[in-house]
């Protein structure tokens, strides 16, 4: 856009300085080709008029000695020439020249040569005509016509520099608070609810910018708000689960009471899992975490009761770290959940296994029955659980700017797989 606007501009001004320098120099050529002649002409009136006075005192007509007399007076000049009128030629100037024949008609006037110009004035006196005859080269005239043509140069090329300048700087003033808008509703539209702008530029774009400003903030509180909403609706729901446990431990033994015990467990279950959700400060910026290590660490978190149930938990991890970018405690979200989901849907003794790979891929595999279709969508589940844990997860996913994928593994049962950006070095 700044490119654009500096192009613009200067196509406009290069139009505006075209249009006043080519004048100026047209006028500076014809001014320079005046003087040259004007300067011809008087020398040109100065001798015919000294001519003309000489004619009288001498005789009716111009004599060659008069004529001689007054070119040394003047100063001859290989560009002065007298036509006498017997066809004497004093000076340059050549017999037979037919510009001097339409001079001795009495009309003075300027010729156009190939060398230039020449001024021609006639004398009558006697009743016969005398021509003088004042060359000018052209050199004479277009003399300081390139200097002025290089000072109006000079002049077009500053004004245009100034110019390009200045609306260099006007497409800052505009560009980059425009762009860093830009960047900011990016980093809005991937979650970063952080994301501000400092108002600047014209009036109209500075008040965009604190718009915006106000804008995410108010969008921030009203999140918060809404997430301290689910996390208390799902803290109250404790107390009446805490009373109805009670109320089903007091039944005597048998498989209702066994089946309401699951029941209320999974409920439990549910309700921790939005509380977590609900309490992850999504909005937070992204930091570099190393996906070795955190699965390393909640692997041996779930090892004991991996143990206690008869399960072989194993870990799949390269040698060298995989430094992804996501939001400080996501990637631990994400395998606690994944976990906790077959601990709670596989039967006893099936095998689990974590896996990390180079590209970012984070999995979690079991041996149990697979998973059905959709059961990734919230309130979707194959069992009688609520079907939020994998929602929750594909979700984690998506706000960190990587992917989420169910499939089946090597070792028969599920394989639930997340990636996390890396970072680029």
């Amino acid at each position: 856009m700044r490119r654009r606007l500096t192009f613009v501009t200067a196509a406009v001004t290069s139009l505006i300085i075209i249009s006043f320098v080519v004048p100026l120099g047209i006028l500076a050529r014809r001014q320079a080709e005046d003087r040259a002649l004007a300067v011809a002409e008087r020398q040109a009136e100065s001798i015919a008029t000294a001519l003309a006075v000489t004619g009288s005192f001498v005789g009716p007509a111009v004599s060659g000695s008069a004529a001689a007399s007054v070119l040394d007076a003047f100063g001859a000049s290989a560009s002065v020439s007298i036509h006498l009128a017997d066809g004497t030629v004093l000076g340059d100037g050549e017999v037979g020249d037919e510009d001097v024949a339409i001079a001795r008609t009495g009309t003075a006037f300027t010729a156009r040569t190939n060398d230039g110009a020449a001024v021609l004035v006639p004398i009558l006196s006697g009743g016969e005509t005398t021509v003088v005859r004042v060359d000018v080269a052209a050199s004479e005239l277009t003399e300081g016509v390139a200097a002025a043509w290089g000072v109006l140069a000079l002049l077009a090329v500053t004004l245009l520099t100034i110019s390009l300048a200045a609306a260099d700087r006007l497409g800052r003033s505009i560009v980059t608070p425009v762009a860093e808008l830009r960047s900011a509703a990016a980093r809005l539209g991937r979650g970063d609810l952080e994301a501000r702008v400092t108002p600047a530029g014209p009036p109209e774009i500075a008040e965009v910018g604190r718009t915006f400003n106000e804008l995410t903030r108010r969008l921030g509180g009203l999140l918060q708000a809404e997430r301290e909403a689910a996390a208390d609706l799902s803290h109250g729901l404790r107390t009446p689960l805490a009373a109805l446990r009670l109320q089903v431990d007091s039944l005597g033994d048998g498989p209702d009471r066994l089946a309401l015990l699951e029941d209320v467990a999974r409920v439990e279950s549910a309700v921790d899992k939005v509380i977590a959700e609900a309490r992850t400060i999504s909005a937070s910026p992204p930091e570099v975490l190393d996906l070795v290590a955190i699965a390393r660490d909640r692997a041996g978190f779930w090892e004991p009761l991996a143990a206690d149930q008869d399960r072989n938990l194993t870990t799949t991890l390269p040698d060298v770290p995989v430094l992804a970018l996501a939001a400080s405690q996501d990637p631990s979200i994400v395998l606690d959940t994944l976990l906790e989901n077959v601990f709670a849907h596989t039967e006893l003794g099936t095998e689990i296994r974590v896996e990390v790979h180079t590209d970012g891929r984070l999995s979690v595999c079991d041996a149990g029955s697979g998973i059905a279709s959709g059961a990734d969508r919230r309130g979707v589940s194959g069992s009688k659980s609520t079907g939020l844990g994998l929602d929750i997860v594909r979700r984690v996913a998506e706000r960190n700017g990587g992917s989420f994928e169910v499939g089946r593994s090597e070792l028969g049962g599920a394989r639930i797989t997340v990636t996390f950006p890396l970072v680029h070095r």
